[in-house]
């Protein structure tokens, strides 16, 4: 009898647990995968690639942002080492989820495939037991949101739409039987946790057509989109700052040309406005 996802994750658990199913096919895959990733993100060519509209690209909440990546895509923040390897680490870590699903028993498919839609191409992660399924690492605080299914009320990403994109573009293929379902499998990358957190996508899907052609459009037009999102205050010092988004955002000085940061223990703060100045003890830096 085939599994369903229902169990995907206590399954994936168990192969943890007691390693049953994790054999010598599966580590080949899962080496084959990792030295992928190595090679593609450690190639000194990597970034040598023409700027184009994708599904993965398709969620981007501010359309400002994707412009400037489409048309000015020399313009951004330079990324520094430590994010490189983050991503780089979060690819690994995705990579061994998908290896952990097959030795649990679940039918997975799809790994990678190419997709289109309305002209506009991407690659899924896979399909595990007909659902397409994005897998993701993240932070605890971030975990959080996907264990309790808050996406819906706090998606400052655009995860859900881009999951939906690949399950709009999928729908015709065979290995995907739900065409409206759609599914995150995350990693805690702190503490080892893991979740499913999915979704019925009929309302987004029904939006996808009028969203990719909007989206064209405006790729296409020499004028640069308003912002995608407004300074908020920063506490009761009458001080605005970027919200979560913006604040890791590549292109954030193009929209705030006096941007001044700030090095809070919490983390850096992107203020547009400064009414008081920060303590002494606050470094700022350019």
């Amino acid at each position: 009898m085939s599994k369903t996802i229902d169990t995907l994750v206590a399954d994936m658990n168990k192969v943890i647990n007691e390693g049953g199913g994790w054999d010598a096919i599966v580590s080949r895959e899962c080496a084959l995968g990792m030295e992928s990733i190595l090679n593609t993100r450690m190639s000194a060519n990597r970034d040598e690639y023409k700027p184009a509209l994708r599904l993965s690209n398709m969620g981007t909440p501010c359309t400002r942002k994707l412009w400037y990546n489409i048309n000015e895509p020399h313009g951004g923040e330079t990324l520094s080492a430590s994010t490189k390897l983050k991503f780089l680490y979060g690819d690994i870590i995705e990579q061994l989820l998908i290896s952990l699903a097959v030795a649990a028993g679940h039918k997975v498919e799809g790994l990678q495939d190419t997709l289109e839609a309305h002209g506009i191409k991407g690659h899924r992660d896979c399909v595990i037991d007909g659902i397409t399924v994005d897998v993701k690492s993240a932070s605890s605080y971030s975990f959080d949101k996907f264990r309790q299914g808050g996406l819906r009320d706090n998606d400052p990403f655009g995860y859900i739409s881009q999951l939906s994109s690949y399950v709009y573009a999928g729908r015709t293929h065979e290995v995907e039987s739900h065409p409206t379902l759609g599914a995150f499998l995350v990693m805690d990358k702190q503490h080892g946790h893991i979740c499913l957190d999915m979704y019925d996508l009929n309302y987004e899907i029904s939006q996808k057509e009028e969203q990719f052609e909007a989206t064209k459009a405006a790729m296409a037009s020499k004028e640069v989109p308003p912002r995608g999102f407004e300074d908020e205050p920063e506490g009761k010092s009458g001080n605005r700052k970027l919200g979560t988004y913006c604040g890791y955002c590549d292109r954030k000085a193009k929209c705030w040309p006096d941007l001044r940061t700030f090095l809070y223990g919490r983390g850096p703060v992107f203020l547009t406005e400064v009414q008081r100045e920060p303590r002494e003890t606050v470094k700022e830096v350019t």
